[in-house]
C-alpha cells in the first residue's frame, strides 16, 4: 500500500510524466553529468586554510600532500607548491571533508585525525574550533570550499588571545592564483603560479 501511495503521489505531481520530455526523448529537466560522470560543475577557485595542533602550525609541504603532474590525490580539490597554504576548487560544492579525505586526513565536529591516524577529540579542555573568515562555526566537515574563504582549524586548550593570533596567521593568498589580485603576482617569477584560474597547466 505504501509502495502504491508513493507511485500514485508521484504520478499526481507529475514525476513520471513525459510531457517535459525534450524532441530527442531526454526530459528537460535531467541532471547534467560531465564527460567522467560527475555530477558536480567545473569551477576553480582557491582558498587559504590552516591547521594547528597544540600551538603547532601543520606543514602540508610533503609529498603525502601535495598532488604533483602525474600524482593526483584528488581530481576535485588539491594543493601543491609553492602555495601549500591555498587549496584549489576544482568542483563545485566540495566540502572540507572531501579534501581533508584527499590528504589521508579526517575532521568531524570534535574530532580531529591526523595523517599518521593519530585521532585529536575534545577532552577537558583540549577542544576543537573552526573558524572560517574569523568567525567561528560550529562544523566545518561538509561546508563548501567557498572562493577566497580563509579557514582556520584548531586542536587545543589556546586561550582566546592565543587563537586570534592563529587566526590572523590564515593567509589571504588566495587571490593570487585566483587572479583577483594581479598586482600581487611578482611579474618576473609568473612559473611561480602554476595553476592560475584560466592556467592550462593545473594538476586536475
Amino acid at each position: 500500500m505504501l509502495a502504491a501511495g508513493l507511485v500514485g503521489g508521484f504520478l499526481a505531481r507529475g514525476i513520471f510524466d513525459d510531457s517535459n520530455d525534450s524532441a530527442d526523448g531526454v526530459s528537460a529537466n535531467a541532471p547534467v553529468f560531465t564527460a567522467d560522470g560527475e555530477l558536480r560543475q567545473e569551477t576553480h577557485d582557491h582558498a587559504d586554510f590552516a591547521v594547528y595542533v597544540r600551538g603547532q602550525r601543520l606543514d602540508f609541504n610533503g609529498p603525502e600532500f601535495l598532488s604533483t603532474e602525474g600524482k593526483d590525490l584528488s581530481k576535485n580539490v588539491h594543493i601543491h607548491a609553492p602555495r601549500t597554504n591555498v587549496v584549489h576548487i576544482h568542483r563545485e560544492q566540495t566540502t572540507w571533508d572531501e579534501f581533508l579525505t584527499s590528504l589521508g586526513m579526517a575532521v568531524d565536529d570534535t574530532c580531529l585525525t591526523l595523517g599518521g591516524g593519530e585521532k585529536l577529540c575534545n577532552a577537558g579542555t583540549e577542544t576543537l574550533k573552526f573558524f572560517v573568515n574569523g568567525v567561528r562555526i560550529d562544523s566545518l566537515m561538509f561546508k563548501d570550499l567557498g572562493d577566497l574563504d580563509r579557514v582556520l582549524i584548531s586542536f587545543g586548550a589556546e586561550d582566546d588571545t592565543t587563537v586570534r593570533k592563529q587566526i590572523d596567521s590564515v593567509t589571504d593568498e588566495a587571490c593570487i592564483p585566483g587572479e583577483q589580485c594581479n598586482a600581487r603576482i611578482d611579474p618576473n617569477n609568473k612559473d611561480q603560479e602554476p595553476c592560475t584560474r584560466t592556467g592550462t597547466t593545473c594538476v586536475k
